[in-house]
């Protein structure tokens, strides 16, 4: 997915999904991290379905989101 000179980005992560269901779950995810007003219960819920969706995502986008 990518080399060890490219910079990874949660934008560049979400825009190279295929799956158009995890896609829309990302996108979410990061809308709801980039508000002005934004509560841990509802980035929690969002966290909780991508991890249902797929378990071994969290320890790539988290690192991501974390850097935002």
């Amino acid at each position: 997915m990518s080399t060890k000179n490219e910079i990874v980005t949660l934008d560049s992560f979400v825009r190279s999904q295929k799956d158009q269901e995890l896609k829309g779950l990302l996108l979410k995810l990061k809308n709801e991290i980039r508000k002005e007003d934004v509560l841990w219960e509802d980035i929690r819920d969002i966290l909780k379905t991508v991890e249902q969706f797929d378990k071994e995502l969290l320890t790539t986008i988290v690192p991501l989101i974390i850097s935002e």
